[in-house]
């Protein structure tokens, strides 16, 4: 009866442990993966390419947006 006691514990302990690490590997990598800010920022979309950058990297022409000094300047020439 000793000796099933023994590996009975030995399992309920190897148990307890694997689950205590496992728990630190997925809250370090919690920590380690960046956070969504709260505020968020509002996203356009460039009148020449049509991809989506934040407003404030953005360059305004009247009511266009665009996503660089290039593009801004290829759609104003018509190509």
């Amino acid at each position: 009866m000793g000796r099933i006691l023994f590996f009975v514990l030995l399992g309920v302990g190897l148990y307890v442990g694997y689950r205590i690490w496992r728990g630190g590997q997925k809250r370090s990598a919690e920590m380690r993966a960046p956070k969504p800010s709260a505020g968020g920022e509002a996203m356009v979309s460039c009148s020449h390419c049509g991809l989506n950058v934040p407003r404030s990297e953005a360059l305004a022409e009247g009511d266009r947006w665009y996503c660089s000094d290039a593009h801004r300047r290829l759609a104003n020439t018509g190509r």
